[in-house]
């Protein structure tokens, strides 16, 4: 029996494509191992055992890789030139980073007071990029309520021909504009 462990996939699909057997082109490694096994006869019980063992060592490893990643990503401050965060406030998402200057739709608080934004949607710190499912678990955003104001005026203007209706109307959205002081993960 052929040792179809060793074997490449363009090996692995050329030796199916050779038994006739129909299959997906983008099957993985694996699947395509077991296509071949169910088609020549089954599996023998040393590469039913290989296969445990490699699963097993593949687990073991993505448990690792995640522990390393959780620790790596542990409470630290995203460097303010590198680095940048995207929130979302007011229905609206926003690229921010540190020392920028954002206007946002109307949050509530004074002139001066220092907010944090919890609905971080994903951050950036040169080589880390860790995107949130839908947000990034324990990221924040800190700023600094700098403006409370109203944006310029829109006219709205509605009219409808030969019918003598005109309608003409001015709307200023209020806006809060903030400084970023800091991302922090």
């Amino acid at each position: 029996m052929k040792d179809y462990e060793k074997m490449t996939v363009k090996e692995l699909v050329d030796e199916l494509t050779g038994l006739g057997v129909s299959f997906n082109k983008k099957a993985r490694k694996a699947e395509l191992i077991e296509f071949i096994l169910a088609e020549t006869g089954g599996k023998s019980k040393e590469s039913a055992d290989k296969n445990d063992t490699a699963q097993a060592e593949f687990v073991a490893e993505s448990h690792e890789t995640q522990k390393s990643i959780k620790e790596a990503t542990a409470k630290r401050e995203v460097p303010a030139g590198s680095g940048y965060a995207i929130i979302r406030t007011g229905g609206k998402q926003y690229q921010v980073s540190a020392g920028s200057l954002v206007r946002v739709e109307k949050i509530v608080g004074n002139v001066g007071d220092t907010i944090e934004l919890k609905d971080v949607l994903a951050v950036f710190d040169g080589a880390n990029t860790m995107i949130g499912q839908p947000t990034v678990a324990g990221a924040v955003v800190v700023a600094r309520i700098v403006e409370q104001d109203k944006a310029k005026k829109v006219l709205v203007f509605k009219k409808k021909r030969r019918k003598g209706y005109r309608v003409k109307r001015g709307h200023r959205q209020m806006f809060t504009a903030l400084e970023i002081s800091g991302i922090s993960v």
